[in-house]
């Protein structure tokens, strides 16, 4: 009750509203990253894609998204922060 006799609405804290990243940071389209970068470039020799072994060529096109979700979360702080306590909270379940 408040002092002047009103019910007072007891409200609990709000928890902070969920970032949602967009679709290409949550899944993963090997179509999204095909094309070879200098770093691939440079690993392969320059050799022309059909003698590349196609798992070396998954491997550089996971690179190049994580590489691309790391720049997305330094971009969106509030997402890398909800990752941090996402993955806090899993340690925490786990060991609970």
């Amino acid at each position: 009750m408040h002092r002047s006799g009103a019910p007072v609405a007891w409200r609990r804290p709000r928890e902070a509203a969920r970032v949602e990243p967009p679709g290409w940071y949550r899944t993963y389209d090997p179509a999204m990253w095909d094309e070879p970068d200098g770093q691939e470039l440079a690993m392969t020799g320059g050799c022309p894609r059909d003698d590349v072994p196609v798992e070396l060529h998954d491997i550089h096109a996971r690179r190049r998204w994580q590489e691309a979700k790391y720049r997305y979360r330094q971009q969106n702080p509030a997402l890398a922060e909800q990752e941090f306590n996402d993955l806090i909270a899993s340690v925490r379940d786990r060991h609970a």
